[in-house]
């Protein structure tokens, strides 16, 4: 059986709702007013660039995110996540050599149709 879904953009409303179902109940009801309110008002916009894949791997299903835009994030904010989420791992440098891969063998590919395109 399929979960309802619902294919309409969340309103600011709906986005910081779902977030306050996902935090467990003891810490939701430690929220103070002023903070529940502090979450409503904040910027939920789209970013220029929002391209989200989700492809089948063997037995798994896997997914990709690309979001580009303009910074505005606080500089705290950006620290934080730094540390949570740092660029040099293992999982980023094995997805950063394949695409630099598939690019290079792309690239090669093209020179040597072009070059055997031009040599008689």
């Amino acid at each position: 059986m399929m979960a309802d879904v619902t294919f309409e953009r969340p309103t600011g409303d709906r986005r910081v709702g779902r977030l306050m179902e996902s935090v467990p109940s003891e810490l939701r009801n430690s929220f103070s007013d002023a903070q529940r309110e502090a979450l409503g008002t904040g910027t939920w916009r789209r970013q220029s660039v929002d391209i989200r894949l989700s492809f089948p791997f063997f037995s798994d299903r896997y997914f990709m995110t690309i979001v580009a835009g303009r910074e505005r994030r606080p500089g705290l904010r950006r620290k934080a996540e730094r540390v949570f989420h740092p660029l040099g791992t293992v999982g980023n440098a094995l997805f950063m050599g394949a695409v630099t891969t598939v690019i290079c063998s792309v690239v090669l590919i093209i020179a040597l149709i072009y070059s055997s395109i031009l040599v008689p």
